[in-house]
């Protein structure tokens, strides 16, 4: 591109696409529809919001097993599908947290890593969704602490 004489340099990109560019909102919008249909084939639920993708199941404590099957699986598809549109998983921002049941229930369960294709992602204590922090123990100390810290 040619703006005040002055030729920028070309890069060749493997993933992403560069931020702040004018196609980038419009491009994820068109990309996030095939996740969409990929999550609804799974029965797992998907929500998207600007450049982020969260993908959950819920079901009764008993179910845990089968739904994190399908979780995986669905991960594993949407994964699949993002090397073949020549777009990455970042293992780095993908985080897991598993809320179940009573705190009882909680305490027996083991925090065990999920296997991805060739990344392993350990569960986390706490995520962040939009700006909240939710910890496993569904209690909200963890937010708090955040709000009173800044």
């Amino acid at each position: 591109m040619d703006v005040s004489g002055v030729n920028s340099t070309l890069k060749r990109l493997l993933y992403d696409v560069p931020h702040g560019s004018v196609l980038g909102p419009l491009w994820f919008v068109l990309y996030s529809a095939d996740v969409v249909q990929i999550a609804d084939s799974h029965s797992v639920c998907i929500r998207v919001y600007a450049d982020s993708l969260q993908t959950y199941a819920s079901c009764a404590a008993i179910d845990q097993q089968t739904a994190e099957c399908r979780l995986l699986s669905c991960i594993a598809d949407i994964h699949t599908w993002m090397s073949s549109n020549r777009l990455k998983l970042n293992a780095d921002k993908t985080e897991f947290i598993r809320l179940l049941g009573t705190r009882q229930q909680l305490l027996k369960v083991v925090a065990t890593p999920l296997q991805v294709k060739d990344q392993l992602l350990q569960p986390t204590d706490t995520v962040r969704d939009l700006g909240v922090l939710i910890d496993s123990q569904m209690t909200m100390e963890a937010h708090v602490r955040n709000v009173i810290h800044s």
